[in-house]
């Protein structure tokens, strides 16, 4: 657990990514501490659940803090999932283009993952297997 000044961080390692629970205020005094420890997973280039279901107020200055994030983990190429919560949507709702990936729950972020491998690995086999018929295909 990480303390950023009334907002708590909690880190879960299952085997498809990083969950990282927020908890408290999201506020000016706290959102680039916080973003700073979420940057800190998002260079281990795992996937990351951002989950901020158990939030009790998120400002303008976290929500944008929450953007700037998502930006860079796009650009790095790290996925990564929001869960929304009651802190959370009104941003949401006013904030039409906000572009953030939010899903309803942690276990609705893995399996997006999870699927996301699995059409990965299909991706993968169907080109190997494609070589290797292109190589029986040649006379020797």
């Amino acid at each position: 657990m990480a303390d950023c000044n009334g907002a708590r961080l909690y880190v879960f390692a299952p085997t498809l990514g990083t969950v990282l629970r927020v908890e408290g205020e999201i506020d000016a005094s706290n959102a680039n501490r916080l973003a700073q420890a979420i940057r800190r997973f998002a260079r281990l280039r795992t996937p990351l659940i951002l989950d901020l279901s158990h939030l009790d107020f998120l400002s303008i200055d976290g929500f944008r803090a929450l953007l700037v994030l998502n930006r860079e983990h796009h650009h790095a190429r790290v996925h990564c999932s929001v869960v929304a919560g009651p802190a959370v949507r009104p941003l949401l709702r006013i904030v039409k283009d906000h572009g953030l990936p939010v899903v309803g729950s942690v276990a609705e972020a893995l399996q997006l993952i999870e699927d996301a491998l699995r059409a990965r690995r299909g991706v993968f086999s169907e080109a190997v297997r494609r070589r290797q018929d292109g190589r029986e295909a040649i006379p020797s």
